[in-house]
């Protein structure tokens, strides 16, 4: 027998631990499209406009406020109710002058935080992988999936690694800043049991690779965290350059 591929919808046992939904109210939920983020690692739109800020109590008024074009990630209209919402995503309602961006809360994965319209064109993506392309010139491989080809100039000028964080402007992906991980910077905790922690990062391990390295966090509580080095997110020089904390958008009772 042969395989029929991936199936198109999603048990709610087995929904993501960042989507804010009640395991055993229904059988099923939605499922994340193929997209920018990992299906276990994002919230799709129509959850997020249903059941965390209700702004919708069924899916034919979720699929109605996507094709008047209400909703715009990271600069671009989103009509796909399936679109799947990930880390340092920004959120914008033009209408109602609502912006958000989605960051990692302690103990609560994926949430969203308001933001200042100032904000909503600008991003921070952490640099994954780097390959040379067709003419010599070098593409950056960022963490949500775009890709960011150098001009020659900035090739020979500019010295870009893995894991460093580019603060890009949205959507036309200008390279406004660039954040190395490193002793003295602003480091936010992305995965593990200190994800949604921050501080500035105070120590990096020289023995192992990149994948068995740890850092040493030093939080504004003053708590010192240990974690993995592939776990950091650099979001900033010596404080964050984007809001990463605020009032929590309130979700329903059945999380």
């Amino acid at each position: 027998m042969t395989k029929s591929g991936s199936k198109r919808h999603l048990k709610r046992y087995m929904v993501s631990k960042h989507i804010p939904v009640s395991k055993k109210e229904f059988k099923y939920t939605v499922k994340p499209a193929p997209g920018p983020h990992a299906a276990d690692d994002c919230i799709p739109i129509a959850i997020l406009l249903r059941d965390m800020f209700n702004y919708a109590r069924n899916m034919s008024e979720i699929k109605r406020i996507l094709y008047e074009r209400n909703v715009v990630v990271d600069g671009r209209v989103k009509t796909n109710r399936k679109h799947p919402l990930g880390f340092m995503d920004v959120l914008s309602f033009p209408k109602i002058n609502e912006h958000y961006r989605l960051i990692y809360l302690p103990k609560m994965g994926l949430r969203t935080v308001p933001i200042t319209e100032n904000e909503m064109n600008v991003k921070l993506c952490q640099i994954k992988n780097k390959t040379t392309i067709k003419g010599g010139l070098t593409q950056i491989n960022l963490h949500d999936g775009r890709n960011i080809i150098l001009s020659p100039e900035d090739s020979k000028n500019q010295s870009y690694y893995t894991h460093n964080t580019l603060k890009i402007s949205i959507p036309d992906q200008k390279i406004l800043e660039s954040y190395e991980l490193k002793i003295g910077n602003y480091g936010f905790v992305t995965s593990g049991r200190w994800m949604g922690k921050h501080g500035i990062i105070e120590e990096i391990s020289s023995h192992g690779t990149k994948k068995t390295r740890t850092v040493t966090l030093n939080t504004s509580e003053g708590e010192k965290l240990v974690t993995l080095y592939r776990y950091i997110f650099v979001v900033g020089a010596e404080s964050p350059s984007v809001t990463i904390e605020g009032k929590k958008i309130k979700v329903k009772a059945n999380e």
